[in-house]
């Protein structure tokens, strides 16, 4: 009986070593992704996948790549940009760039223009929705001469502008593969859409970085109001997009519905400061588990996609 229970044990003990050493592991292998920016153009992918589902058109790769290629350059300038920044609010991110910064900036740039030759290949007219992130990033870093402050500096605006840029990028890159040209009405119901998504997400890691913003005087949503208000605001933003699921058929409204109420899940767990991987990997990452999940519906009910 004894020595069944210290056999039971052992096993477990080993069970639970293995469990906790597979969690390190793959907590790490995040990591990595997240601080090198990999996986927030992975994100970008899917993004751009979700939105050519909501559009009515088949996915296309090239644009997918596009999008990533160009989200993966972006947040990687921006990454190097805001290093200091970093030091309190993702220290892991900065030791990590910091000893690879030229390789990261090569990265970027090469980056950008394999998604500028992509797009050359393919689809030439569509070139400049590529800058549209890019000229976003360049206007809110321009200080105003009257005010002596930067346009991401100002609340409100940084997020604004980022979630303007790349809702349209998410919504014209797609658009541009398609075979027939998509009503204005569809255009605008997308652009709304990836416009909250972008804003929320932009907001909450705002929320992860209160700390950091008030030592440098970063002033933000959660600095003025708090994470509790914050909070609220953007659940009655993601409310928004409740009306527009009736605005699509079939599987494509359970998908819609599917990105609306899991915000109502993600986006008050998030209003204190959690493990910047759980952030990424729920927020950032849930076009990611949204087509993955439309993907194995679409197989388990014998349709193509």
């Amino acid at each position: 009986m004894h020595e069944h229970e210290s056999i039971t044990f052992k096993l477990n003990s080993i069970l639970m070593s293995n469990c906790e050493r597979s969690y390190k592991i793959a907590e790490h292998a995040l990591l990595l992704l997240s601080v090198s920016s990999f996986f927030i153009g992975i994100t970008g992918f899917f993004r751009t996948y979700i939105a050519s589902l909501l559009l009515g058109t088949s996915p296309s790769i090239s644009a997918c790549l596009v999008m990533f290629l160009i989200t993966f350059s972006i947040y990687s300038l921006d990454s190097i940009v805001d290093m200091d920044r970093d030091t309190t609010n993702m220290p892991e991110r900065r030791k990590f760039l910091f000893e690879r910064k030229r390789l990261f900036l090569v990265s970027s740039l090469t980056a950008y223009f394999l998604a500028g030759l992509i797009l050359m290949l393919s689809k030439p007219f569509a070139l400049p929705i590529i800058f549209v992130p890019l000229a976003a990033n360049a206007f809110y870093a321009t200080k105003l001469p009257i005010l002596k402050l930067r346009l991401k500096d100002i609340p409100v605006v940084k997020n604004l502008v980022v979630a303007v840029a790349w809702g349209l990028t998410c919504t014209l890159l797609p658009a541009a593969y398609m075979t027939n040209t998509p009503e204005i009405t569809t255009l605008v119901t997308i652009f709304y859409i990836m416009l909250i998504t972008t804003f929320v997400a932009a907001v909450l890691y705002d929320i992860r970085d209160v700390k950091g913003d008030k030592e440098m005087g970063v002033i933000t949503i959660p600095v003025i109001l708090g994470s509790r208000k914050t909070t609220g605001i953007l659940l009655a933003l993601n409310s928004t997009l409740l009306p527009l699921i009736a605005f699509f058929d079939c599987e494509i409204q359970f998908l819609m519905a599917g990105l609306v109420f899991y915000g109502y899940v993600y986006i008050p767990y998030f209003r204190v400061r959690r493990n910047p991987v759980v952030l990424d990997l729920f927020v950032d990452g849930k076009c990611i588990f949204a087509s993955f999940l439309y993907i194995i519906s679409m197989i388990s009910f014998g349709k193509t996609f």
